[in-house]
C-alpha cells in the first residue's frame, strides 16, 4: 500500500506486516475504491483496542465524536492496517455502512 496511506507498525514486509493509517478515509477509499470487500480484502469495524473505542458508525453518525476503529485484513498477504476513521459527510457514512455489509457477507459466505 503506498506510503501516503499508511505507515508500519511491525513485520517485516515479506512475511507478514501490521501497518496504522495516516489518511484513514483516504486508506479505506484506496482500498475498497466502490466500497466492496472480497475474499482478498475485508474490513471490520469497532475493534477499539489502543487504537480507539467501540463506537458504532451509527453512533458517530448520530453524534460525531471520538470516530471509528477498524481493521482491514489481507488474508493472503498476511497484512492487517488499522486506524481511527471520521467520517465527514453523508457519502462518508454511506460508505463506511456499504464497505461493513459486504465485508460482513464476505467473512459470512467463507464460514459457511
Amino acid at each position: 500500500m503506498p506510503n501516503q496511506y499508511v505507515e508500519p507498525v511491525s513485520g517485516d514486509g515479506g512475511h507478514y506486516s501490521i501497518n496504522r493509517a495516516k489518511d484513514e478515509m483516504g486508506l479505506l477509499r484506496a482500498v475498497f475504491p466502490d466500497g466492496e470487500a472480497n475474499e482478498m480484502n475485508f474490513c471490520l469495524f469497532s475493534t477499539s483496542g489502543v487504537h480507539g473505542t467501540y463506537q458504532t458508525i451509527e453512533e458517530e453518525e448520530a453524534g460525531p465524536g471520538c470516530g471509528v476503529t477498524f481493521v482491514i485484513v489481507h488474508p493472503r498477504l498476511v497484512t492487517m492496517q488499522y486506524g481511527n476513521v471520521e467520517p465527514k459527510t453523508q457519502e462518508d457514512f454511506a460508505f463506511l455502512k456499504k464497505l461493513r455489509q459486504s465485508s460482513k457477507d464476505v467473512v459470512m459466505r467463507d464460514i459457511d
